[in-house]
């Protein structure tokens, strides 16, 4: 999928030489390395990738430890068991590491272990107390965010997003190469045109010389010399209008190949081809227009878009599930007067608690949940007809273009 990425970055050069012809390939490969609009759409695709790695990372163990300090002094002596005359102090320290991780079926497993010393002046029965304590929690949704269909729906989003982004830059491509290829052969039309109309002014010269010749040997009225004087600035004013349209498709040609600065002054001209004398004659328009729909890339854009919005509808129609988590954990434990003997207790499982349950939360009439789903509906029902749209309106525009280069090409006879 991402192999056509290559091709902007190894592009040939383009002539430098000021009075050398500029080919069409030059032009095009300029265009495909140096356009702006074409290398800021570039970005979208490396984001999307980035949105997919990110969806990814959601399913990724993750390591968290925690350590603190307690300690307390009593105001008085709180019990008859404290030593006379002593004011009970304490001293706690909590030590706790840990890994949970994330799995498609929504479920969340957290493996941990701790250790903890409590210390004080009283005559406690262990001075210090060590305990500690390895234990293992599962938490399984059974409703909502439940099972791989809804977990995996947003990296599978991701992926097909980052898919259409990628398409979108293959339109880009195709666009840029269409709009060069336009500019490039208006250049030459402007051309041609100037070339055109420089015979007509020529012609209207010597019309207006042999007029007012005529009009001296009293074979002509001052009219008809009147009338080829017109028809003379008339021509120099076209001449002036040709200068300016070729002005105006260099730039445009300039742009496209995107290696001029325009806050600059711009000099030289850029000679391109001239316009072929034939061409080949064009395939039927029943073929084109077929060609034209299953090609498309815009419509394999569209398409994308309604896939996720599919996704989206699964994931509004989840929403709508109230909350039901099953969930299960046991803890072993153990205690002494040292750390490394209390760890061992837990390992060997001196102590033991477990756990089993059911949570249930959900609100009430899930007005938000369902209106958002109906959204989503409706999203998925509009893009489907948009996309339905995009075909027609291609195939519509294939017959326009085909009319168009019929038409170009008697055109270029004439």
């Amino acid at each position: 999928h991402y192999n056509f990425l290559l091709p902007l970055f190894i592009i040939t050069g383009i002539l430098s030489a000021e009075d050398a012809e500029l080919p069409l390939r030059a032009a095009i490969d300029s265009a495909l390395e140096h356009n702006l609009d074409l290398r800021i759409a570039t970005y979208a695709p490396v984001d999307a990738l980035d949105s997919v790695a990110i969806e990814e990372a959601q399913f990724d163990p993750s390591l968290f430890a925690r350590a603190s300090l307690q300690e307390g002094k009593s105001a008085a002596r709180s019990s008859r068991l404290d030593q006379e005359g002593v004011v009970p102090e304490s001293e706690n320290r909590r030590a706790q590491a840990g890994a949970n991780k994330r799995f498609s079926t929504g479920a969340t497993v957290t493996l941990d272990s701790s250790t903890t010393r409590r210390y004080s002046n009283n005559n406690a029965a262990r001075n210090p107390d060590y305990g500690s304590d390895v234990g293992l929690l599962i938490r399984q949704p059974l409703l909502k965010d439940a099972w791989s269909t809804v977990n995996l729906a947003p990296l599978a989003r991701a992926k097909v997003t980052a898919e259409r982004s990628l398409f979108e830059l293959r339109s880009d491509v195709l666009d840029l190469v269409l709009d060069t290829e336009i500019a490039y052969w208006n250049l030459a039309y402007t051309r041609a045109n100037k070339a055109l109309i420089a015979s007509s002014l020529a012609l209207a010269k010597n019309l207006l010389e042999e007029n007012g010749e005529r009009e001296r040997l009293g074979l002509v009225t001052s009219l008809e010399v009147l009338q080829a004087e017109a028809e003379f600035l008339n021509q120099q004013e076209a001449i002036i209008q040709a200068d300016r349209a070729i002005e105006d498709a260099q730039d445009v040609l300039r742009h496209a190949m995107g290696q001029t600065n325009f806050m600059e002054t711009t000099s030289g001209e850029i000679l391109v081809m001239s316009l072929p004398d034939s061409m080949e004659p064009l395939r039927s328009i029943g073929d084109i227009v077929k060609d034209t729909v299953l090609t498309d890339v815009d419509a394999k854009v569209q398409e994308h878009r309604v896939e996720v919005e599919r996704i989206n509808r699964i994931l509004a129609q989840d929403e709508t599930r109230p909350n039901l988590d099953l969930t299960t954990g046991v803890t072993y434990l153990g205690r002494d007067q040292d750390g490394k003997t209390a760890y061992r207790g837990a390992y060997n499982a001196d102590g033991y608690d477990w756990s089993f349950g059911l949570e249930v939360r959900m609100p009430w009439g899930f007005r938000d949940a369902r209106a958002r789903a109906r959204k989503a509906k409706r999203a998925v029902e509009s893009a489907t007809l948009q996309l339905y749209n995009i075909k027609q309106e291609k195939a519509l525009a294939a017959r326009k273009a085909w009319r168009s280069a019929s038409a170009g090409l008697k055109r270029i006879e004439v």
